[in-house]
């Protein structure tokens, strides 16, 4: 390359430190690292450029970083100053108090801010930069005030590109940014060469004297070297790590095999527990799992329900034994190797499932455990992606939005007018941004420990709930040593736990009976709406056809149900059902018999390895690893070390190969058998909750989508399909959530449109003072707590019904303005109407909810369905559908060639889906489109339409 040093300085963080201090090593450069700042100088803002000069300078710079990131107070100077050993201050030189005290002559206040500056910090520079013609301007002036204060100046040139055109992308950004962002025209932030460097200081070439002096006192040695260590945990006996591990899984075991019944079974057990143990001593992570053990621990005592495991680590019998997983993987032959390999030294990986709406509390104690410096949440970068890119930079180029939309449907189809000169300028620039980083995030799940304060080893920042988050993201911190735990949060477990706590259930989940009839009458006929992994219509095809009446049904399907291993679904379930087939060699029968000869599992790739060639399951864990790469040399490498594995133990050469091209053809196949087994135990348990407990899973299950119309439709369908009463919301009862009742099930208020969080808890509030004594009680009450269009929504959601009058002497009597005077009229008694028509009803109930649950229109047109034979849309195959759908959307845009055609959303009952209305038909339905009933066919194409003709319902059936 052609750099002897780079440096990088990013914005009062340190987020490329990492990655640029490895990309920099890599390439034989040696790295500057540096970060700019700001702080409080009298009433002005002062900034600095801070770069570290040996390994206590990047400690300080990361302490340094982390201070700015995390305190709440005004930075100064004084602060800067702690944090000053290792490193050197430059003034940016640009964009700076100093520049414009020059620029307006305050050459004292220049002078004075400079020399304040030295007083507090041991090595301080003067940036100097030529980069606009205003600091081209004043460089003699700077140059004057360097000499006058003592300071050396060195070269300053900021940086944002490398190419000259890429200059309007990064002006672009900037106003993706800050929208009233201006550059000059003389401006340029390009990377220079050296060459250019030196010529645009040709006045000033000492600068660069000061800056190789610079130069020469960094030196970075051993930061990142050293891996940073777990945690030790602080246990009760005082004694060593391993040891108090040892005996807690030992204790364990008893206890597992007195409640299994498998005590005749012991030394077989003992002897698989001890490899763990002896295997997780030697790769030095017992604290690990005494870590993961304790949270666990707490979570179970405090009623807060844990998942029963998850990826590999469900194939270790000291994770089953300490209670972190409840997955005996002996009774299931998941392999521990799979999990932790002693031929690979990487980092145990256990991830934790908690209900969503208890996971924080799991991750406080925690923190509270080991210190609010040593557990800290991940930063994510979330990156440009190529939509994002073209409607960010579409709008800095003032593109009409409509015109945009077009743009990236032609762009995402590949089908670009290489002569539309606009678009191809947009699209030039979106390229250029995509893929890099736009804002900031929290990883999902991860929380990382360390044995040292964090605050000594990376830079960090806020995060959610008082924590403090990375700046370096997850693969770095991996890379560091440091140990990344995952704590998910998972609804399937939230609707679980409620439903367990709302019937009492007389067992521990984790005990349940795998052999439970109804549950697996209720997985045959597919009726998994709500559960986990088994809710798609794929997937409750799948279960239709193959009827599962074991556990190992579910794990198996769980498995196939991929990409790649779907296509063998219907062969799996031939076999099972008593299709012949054969096994490549009896040697292995009693490996691939389980699965009928298909290869379903990773473990069993290992399985055959080590039983077949006498690989070690380690081994064969590596070897997995090796040809599920497809690398055509690593392929031929693994096969030379199997054929002469096998023929070392007297395998026939030529069965060897078959074998061999037979585990090649699935290693891609392959499922991590522990995963799926943990997999179906949570969507078995669902599954039997739902089985023997219906209306209040359904229930829960509800108040878990309570803001997603489409499953709750769905969901309020199943219930109907159960004749389960649907009970009306009602302001004396109704909570924040669906509620089991001997009626049936009662709707939330919450779920009517504009009852949010703070207006539920003013009519909850309200209502706990006595309940509503009448309409006008209501109505007082809740005078300058709800407005008008609210109190509509309570109307035609049914919520008001309680009060014994009908929705249109309801709506008449609505006012809340005079609601006060009429409490004093003793005789008052509102006047009554005649209900509203159906079509009313049905109208506003769908404003109300956003769809419709009491009142259905399309009922009305049940005989003309029938008669045209028109089915619901899901039930409908083929290029053309026709149905009877209601336009509850219409959005008018303009096509590039200024063309008017139309978006619209139609409702058939049950499903809302998007059609397109492309010009010619637009300008001949244009006038005809209403929110409205109509009779239409539409074209098909995967799961967009396309609207053919239409006509209205009410031309269709006169009265």
């Amino acid at each position: 390359n052609q750099f002897t040093y780079l440096s990088i300085s990013d914005d009062k963080n340190l987020y490329g430190m990492y990655r640029f201090l490895k990309l920099t090593q890599k390439e034989n450069i040696k790295p500057i690292i540096g970060m700019y700042i700001e702080f409080h100088y009298d009433l002005f803002l002062g900034s600095l450029l801070v770069y570290a000069k040996n390994d206590e300078g990047l400690k300080n710079l990361m302490a340094l970083s982390t201070f700015i990131q995390t305190t709440e107070t005004e930075i100064t100077i004084e602060d800067i100053k702690k944090y000053q050993n290792g490193l050197f201050f430059i003034t940016p030189g640009i964009e700076t108090i100093l520049e414009d005290f020059i620029a307006k002559k305050q050459i004292e206040a220049a002078e004075n801010y400079l020399l304040y500056l030295k007083t507090h910090l041991k090595e301080l520079y003067m940036g100097l930069s030529l980069q606009t013609p205003f600091l081209k301007m004043i460089s003699y002036d700077v140059s004057s005030l360097a000499e006058k204060v003592k300071l050396k100046l060195v070269p300053i040139r900021k940086t944002n590109y490398l190419e000259k055109d890429e200059k309007e992308v990064y002006i672009a950004l900037r106003k993706i940014q800050d929208s009233q962002f201006e550059s000059h025209p003389d401006d340029s932030n390009l990377f220079f060469t050296k060459e250019a460097l030196k010529e645009e200081f040709y006045d000033f070439p000492y600068v660069f004297d000061h800056m190789q002096e610079i130069i020469k006192k960094i030196t970075y040695k051993n930061i990142f070297t050293k891996q940073m260590e777990l945690p030790i945990y602080p246990n009760k006996n005082n004694i060593q790590s391993s040891a108090y591990l040892s005996l807690l899984a030992h204790k364990g075991l008893e206890r597992r095999l007195i409640q299994n019944q498998k005590t005749h079974l012991k030394e077989t057990y003992l002897q698989r527990l001890n490899f763990e143990l002896n295997t997780i001593e030697k790769m030095g992570y017992p604290d690990y799992f005494l870590i993961v053990y304790d949270f666990v621990l707490y979570a179970k005592t405090n009623g807060i329900l844990v998942g029963p495991g998850r990826g590999s680590a469900a194939g270790s019998l000291v994770s089953y034994t300490l209670g972190i997983t409840d997955i005996d993987p002996l009774a299931y032959g998941l392999l521990f190797e799979r999990f932790l390999n002693p031929e690979r030294q990487t980092m145990p990986d256990i991830d934790m499932d908690f209900p969503d709406d208890k996971r924080d509390e799991v991750i406080e104690y925690v923190k509270n455990k080991y210190g609010k410096t040593h557990v800290a949440s991940i930063i994510t970068f979330g990156k440009f992606a190529i939509k994002s890119s073209l409607r960010d930079i579409a709008r800095v180029m003032k593109i009409a939005p409509q015109r945009i939309n077009a743009i990236v449907k032609r762009v995402t189809e590949d089908r670009v007018d290489q002569t539309d000169l606009e678009t191809m300028r947009l699209v030039k620039a979106a390229k250029k941004i995509e893929g890099l980083p736009r804002h900031t995030g929290t990883h999902a799940a991860g929380i990382i420990l360390s044995k040292d304060s964090l605050e000594n080893n990376i830079p960090l920042q806020n995060g959610l709930n008082q924590m403090y988050q990375t700046q370096f993201e997850a693969t770095d911190l991996e890379e560091l040593g440091l140990l990344k735990i995952d704590f998910l949060g998972i609804r399937n477990l939230s609707v679980m736990d409620k439903v367990i706590k709302m019937v009492n259930l007389p067992f521990k989940i984790q005990d349940i009976n795998l052999e439970d009839q109804k549950t697996y009458e209720l997985l045959s006929n597919a009726d998994t709406t709500g559960i986990f992994q088994l809710e798609s219509v794929g997937m409750r095809r799948v279960l239709q056809k193959l009827k599962p009446n074991t556990f190992e049904d579910i794990i198996a399907i769980l498995a196939l149900y991929r990409p790649g291993p779907m296509d063998h679904i219907d062969e799996y379930i031939q076999r099972r059902n008593g299709a012949a087939y054969e096994i490549i060699d009896p040697i292995i029968e009693d490996i691939l018999k389980p699965t009928y000869g298909i290869i379903i599992y990773q473990e069993q790739i290992m399985q055959i390895a080590s039983k077949f060639a006498g690989y070690t399951l380690a081994e064969a864990d590596l070897l997995r690893r090796g040809i599920s790469k497809k690398d055509l040399k690593i392929l031929e490498e693994e096969r030379k070390k199997f054929i002469q594995k096998a023929l070392e133990n007297n395998r026939d050469l030529n069965v060897a190969h078959t074998i061999y091209d037979y585990i090649v053809k699935f290693a891609n196949y392959g499922f991590n058998r522990s995963h799926s087994v943990a997999y179906a135990m949570v969507a078995y348990q669902m599954a039997y909750l739902k089985a023997n407990y219906f209306k209040e899973f359904m229930t829960v299950l509800l108040t878990s989508v309570i803001n997603n119309s489409t499953q709750t439709i769905e969901y309020i369908e199943e219930l109907k399909q159960r004749n389960i009463p649907i009970l009306k919301p009602n302001i004396q009862t109704s909570t924040d959530a669906y509620q089991v009742t001997k009626e049936g099930v009662l709707l939330p208020l919450t779920m009517i449109k504009g009852i949010g969080t703070q207006v539920y808890k003013n009519i909850v509030e309200k209502r706990n003072m006595g309940t509503f004594k009448s309409y006008d009680d209501f109505k007082s009450r809740m005078n300058g707590i709800i407005n008008e269009r609210l109190m509509n929504h309570l109307i035609f959601s049914s919520a008001l019904d309680h009060f014994g009058m009908n929705k249109k002497t309801l709506f008449e009597n609505r006012s809340l303005e005079v609601v006060g005077y009429k409490q004093y009229l003793t005789d008052y008694k509102p006047q009554t109407y005649d209900e509203f028509t159906i079509e009313k009803l049905v109208k506003e109930e769908q404003e109300s909810y956003g769809f419709n649950i009491f009142y259905d229109l399309f009922s009305i047109y049940d005989d003309f369905k029938k008669k045209n034979k028109i089915k619901n849309i899901d039930e409908q195959n083929g290029f053309e559908i026709k149905i009877v759908g209601y336009i509850t959307k219409i959005k008018e845009i303009k096509t590039k060639n200024q063309k008017q055609m139309a978006f619209v959303n139609i409702t058939e009952g049950k499903k809302e889906i998007d059609v397109t209305i492309f010009p010619d038909n637009y300008q001949k339905y244009k006038n005809y489109l209403h929110k409205d009933f109509y009779y239409m066919a539409l074209r098909k194409d995967k799961e967009k339409y396309v609207l053919i003709n239409l006509k209205k319902m009410s031309e269709l059936i006169k009265p």
